[in-house]
């Protein structure tokens, strides 16, 4: 009976802690999909736009709270998307086929009113970007130009909800817009300055522990 006591009183403080750990929860975590559209380039090389296809995007966005109050939460953000593939379309048989790429741009995002059931927000950071340009050209000759990596800067803005949903931590929707400004893969053709805007909607589960 003792045993039974003291287990039934270390379940109970647990879950209390579990409760409290919940109810004061400071971390998220995102697992979201989405699109990515990148806007056709122009090229003195070619007669006509250098046209760039959509590409399915994941999404993996680690967070950390920072501060919050009634009207704005403050968190520190990791966001991680991946691009396996985006066909390239050019009069030119020199580019790449096509190219897949990895973007990490850590930022600070606002939420205003964190704990509303709608919690609009505003992302804004900086940090890398890698594309990798298929081993083949559209003329079928082999493609030696390939790897590229640089800067990256990204700006944000999306809503989080909140939901009745819970499968041992709260489980929230997120929906979201963000706008990538980064380096360019290697089109193997004179497109101008050297970077490129890659716009990314996306949604998907937030959860938080």
């Amino acid at each position: 009976m003792r045993i039974r006591a003291s287990l039934a009183v270390i379940l109970f403080v647990f879950a209390g802690e579990f409760a409290s750990a919940q109810k004061n929860a400071k971390n998220e975590l995102g697992l979201l999909l989405g699109a990515t559209l990148t806007p056709h380039l122009n090229s003195a090389s070619v007669n006509g736009p250098l046209t760039i296809g959509t590409g399915t995007t994941f999404q993996m966005n680690y967070a950390r709270q920072l501060m919050s109050s009634r009207s704005v939460g403050l968190y520190a953000e990791v966001p991680a998307l991946a691009i396996p593939l985006q066909t390239v379309t050019v009069p030119s048989g020199v580019a790449p086929k096509n190219y897949d790429s990895f973007f990490i741009t850590p930022a600070i995002r606002a939420n205003f009113f964190p704990s509303a059931r709608v919690s609009p927000w505003l992302s804004l950071g900086g940090g890398f970007s890698l594309f990798d340009e298929s081993p083949e050209r559209m003329d079928g000759t082999h493609n030696t130009g390939r790897g590229t990596s640089g800067g990256a800067a990204q700006i944000g803005a999306g809503i989080d909800i909140r939901t009745p949903i819970k499968f041992g931590f709260p489980i929230g929707l997120r929906i979201e817009m963000r706008d990538l400004y980064t380096s360019k893969p290697k089109y193997n053709l004179d497109t101008g300055g050297g970077f490129q805007h890659n716009l990314i909607m996306s949604g998907g589960l937030l959860l938080r522990f």
